[in-house]
């Protein structure tokens, strides 16, 4: 494998800590009493997009005021342990590194360039480009065809059940991250730390 797609929250940074907070945070100013294990649930198995649905709050002041919160916490952000090793090593064998979030690609820029992992990645998709939101393939189907990636040597890296999907749905290989083993989410691969990419790859 020569390409690799990656989520960003949960996936390379340990980030849902902070996301967790800020959304707690943000869900009772709006009144909203639900407990942390049932908002954390939701939001790996689906998305914080799809609890904001769910909760009635599409029409609000939300979302913007949830990343305004985020962000006064978002230098908590720390990448996993085996991040650095991991695209280090799979970049020294000729690997390529690319970045599809929902999060600003701005503030992941940011947080890479603090920790020095920038280097190791050449784009970011972010929440700003108007593509569709994962599941949706166009954002990988955009990668692939600016960079010129072989599908057969590209896949998808995520922790929750819509990057496998959106990996599936641009006919590329899939890597589940799982570290809370909620669901079996029908990807390629499975793994529970990241250096294992190296010997599947």
């Amino acid at each position: 494998m020569k390409n690799y797609i990656w989520d960003f929250d949960g996936t390379l940074y340990d980030s849902y800590p902070v996301m967790m907070q800020a959304l707690m945070e943000t869900l009772t100013a709006y009144h909203k009493d639900l407990s942390k294990e049932t908002v954390y649930l939701r939001i790996k198995k689906e998305s914080i997009h799809q609890l904001i649905q769910e909760e009635g709050l599409t029409d609000t002041n939300f979302d913007k005021d949830f990343h305004r919160v985020e962000k006064s916490y978002l230098n908590q952000a720390i990448p996993f342990e085996d991040t650095r090793e991991t695209l280090q090593q799979l970049k020294q064998r000729g690997g390529r590194h690319f970045i599809l979030t929902h999060r600003r690609s701005d503030d992941t820029w940011d947080l890479l360039k603090r920790d020095g992992l920038a280097d190791y990645v050449e784009a970011i998709i972010g929440s700003e480009s108007g593509f569709p939101r994962k599941p949706d393939p166009t954002a990988i189907n955009q990668l692939i065809e600016e960079f010129h990636l072989d599908r057969h040597e590209t896949v998808m890296i995520g922790d929750r059940k819509l990057d496998i999907l959106a990996g599936k749905n641009a006919d590329i290989a899939t890597v589940f991250y799982d570290l809370d083993q909620f669901e079996e989410v029908p990807a390629n691969f499975v793994v529970n730390n990241l250096r294992k990419l190296v010997s599947i790859f």
